[in-house]
């Protein structure tokens, strides 16, 4: 069964085709190591997703042995557990995007500060600690900026253990520090070439121009319920309070002091601007280790027993959730069972290939082999060549996968393509004919976005196993007069 792309996927692949210091969304780390694989191994699923599932493997490891140093065998297994099945995490885990390797610097920053802090014989020397910190932390933001939020939790744990405090008047968290800053220069270099774009948009764009809102705080949660599981979430959320009523010990403070920022920075968030479910996800990995001890050992407070040790209704409920939900989320790629399913119980609704969410991987190939053929005809018959373009990032990237040809962004929206469009370039296709796709998810016409004498539509229809899965929309447009900005915008490329 061959599995294809992913929007992300395929937009971070599309990055190491163009290898850059860092990228408007995130830095470069997963296009770095995307350009190796799919050198070896080529541009296919193989090649694009080995990073990922190399660093998602790596993760699952590393925080096995963390939760066994930290509580137990069985703690270590239910962790091992939930990050293979769970919605939250094996779903997405082995997905080709800055996750899995920003997943994987997150719990081995984690795991090398508790070697240099563990109350035993086994524990490593400052110098030793912070060496190691200061690679790892440069790594993990050359992967994703929001690594940032462990570091405020190291300094609160030292602060809370008196017998620790004394390291921060080592050189070492700062010659650490210094190694971590080295490290990012890519990030630094890239953004000051192209004023600062990435920074604009991670640190004020994706967090402004929005009201406070309680009922957006809900959908968030909402959003936690679902991806976790709510018996799950229960124990990540019991292991949180857990770490503040028992931060006496070791282990438990650990676990609150490399959590709290995180906790503190995306809980409130949706509040007052839009989220992304999965921002407070590192924390949950963290906790994941408390929710497997309170799951192995269950939970006392005092003298009222919270929870029991392997608890039935714990056990029960997760499976509950994650056996259906596994087999909803994986089935469908092997066979498109889900149109039938709905006709069955919908007879008289009409059904959409967009309820399937499995449908979205596939298609692009045989979208790319019709423009493609499509732009040779009309070179052929006209004597000229139009350019390839699309309408948004996750269909410019899924084209320019599928044919394999330089695909342009017609949109004022600033995306990692629109950032490195020269506006020159855009200046000189302008009187050229395009060939402008779009799909049924996000059908819009492209005189909507960018300036043209007329756009004719045309329609290819893709199937799975014989049943409808795709509907792209290939436009060809004629006489390119330049993308469409609102009053004081200006493109990407012309803010330097």
């Amino acid at each position: 069964m061959s599995i294809g792309l992913i929007d992300d996927e395929a937009y971070h692949w599309s990055w190491a085709k163009d290898l850059q210091l860092s990228y408007f969304d995130h830095p470069g780390m997963i296009a770095w190591l995307e350009a190796i694989t799919t050198s070896l191994f080529g541009d296919n699923q193989l090649g694009v997703r080995l990073p990922g599932f190399l660093c998602f493997t790596a993760t699952i490891v590393l925080l096995y042995k963390l939760t066994r140093d930290l509580f137990d065998d069985w703690a270590a297994i239910f962790v091992g557990f939930v990050m293979l099945w769970s919605p939250f995490w094996g779903f997405g885990g082995y997905v080709a995007s800055p996750e899995p390797p920003f997943a994987l610097a997150f719990v081995a920053a984690a795991y090398v500060f508790w070697q240099g802090v563990r109350e035993d014989a086994q524990r490593w020397s400052t110098k030793k600690t912070w060496l190691w910190l200061g690679v790892i932390m440069g790594l993990g933001l050359n992967s994703k900026f929001i690594i940032a939020l462990i570091a405020p939790g190291f300094g609160l744990y030292l602060l809370m253990t008196p017998n620790r405090r004394k390291d921060l008047l080592s050189p070492w968290p700062w010659v650490g520090f210094l190694i971590a800053t080295i490290l990012c220069t890519p990030i630094f270099w890239w953004n000051h070439l192209h004023d600062w774009p990435g920074f604009r948009y991670q640190f004020h764009d994706r967090h402004s121009g929005e009201t406070f809102k309680p009922s957006r705080w809900g959908g968030w949660f909402a959003a936690q319920l679902l991806f976790c599981t709510p018996f799950l979430y229960v124990l990540i959320a019991m292991a949180f309070i857990n770490s503040i009523i028992k931060r006496a010990e070791a282990r438990w403070r650990f676990l609150f002091c490399l959590t709290v920022p995180s906790i503190a920075v995306f809980y409130p968030q949706p509040f007052f601007a839009d989220y992304k479910p999965h921002w407070p996800g590192a924390a949950y990995t963290l906790l994941l280790m408390g929710a497997g001890f309170i799951w192995s050992q269950g939970l006392r407070w005092g003298q009222k027993q919270i929870i029991k040790s392997r608890s039935k209704v714990f056990t029960y409920g997760i499976l509950a959730f994650f056996v259906p939900l596994a087999l909803i989320a994986y089935t469908p790629f092997a066979y498109p069972w889900v149109p039938k399913a709905f006709k069955f119980f919908a007879p008289k609704a009409e059904w959409q290939t967009t309820y399937d969410f499995s449908n979205e991987f596939t298609g692009w190939e045989d979208l790319g082999r019709f423009i493609n053929r499509r732009q040779r005809e009309i070179h052929a018959e006209s004597g000229h060549r139009p350019f390839l373009a699309a309408l948004r990032y996750e269909t410019t990237a899924q084209t320019t996968w599928g044919s394999k040809e330089k695909i342009y962004m017609l949109n004022s929206t600033v995306s990692n393509y629109t950032v490195m469009q020269p506006v020159e370039e855009m200046k000189n296709m302008e009187g050229q004919d395009a060939i402008v796709v779009t799909t049924e998810k996000y059908d819009r016409d492209p005189l909507e976005y960018a300036k043209f004498d007329s756009c004719n539509r045309d329609k290819l229809m893709t199937f799975r196993h014989g049943v409808h899965a795709r509907t792209f929309y290939v436009y060809l447009c004629k006489n390119f007069q330049g993308i469409i900005y609102g009053p004081g915008e200006l493109p990407p490329s012309a803010r330097r």
